[in-house]
């Protein structure tokens, strides 16, 4: 009989888990979906979605390597970022 109520509470344990990182899972996609929404946003702001998906990526690709190379192109792009999101505010 003890035997069984050890088993029936490691069974609940692991039920308690397994919602736990379904939740976590969830929780996780959520914030992806949130972060990719407002990237998405960003590409409007910068009325870049007026062009194909290939531009944009191939603009983004050739943008990223820039600013890893040159940390004066990294100041500018945030510069005008910067400027941008004032601009929407006012």
């Amino acid at each position: 009989m003890e035997t069984q109520k050890q088993i029936n509470k490691k069974i609940q344990v692991i039920a308690r888990l397994e919602r736990k990182l379904t939740i976590d899972k969830i929780k996780e996609r959520k914030k992806q979906t949130r972060r990719k929404i407002e990237l998405g946003g960003l590409v409007i702001k910068a009325e870049m979605d007026k062009f194909s998906k290939d531009i944009i990526l191939g603009a983004l690709i050739h943008a990223r390597k820039e600013i890893q190379n040159d940390s004066y192109v990294k100041s500018l792009f945030k510069a005008i970022g910067n400027a941008a999101f004032m601009e929407y505010v006012t």
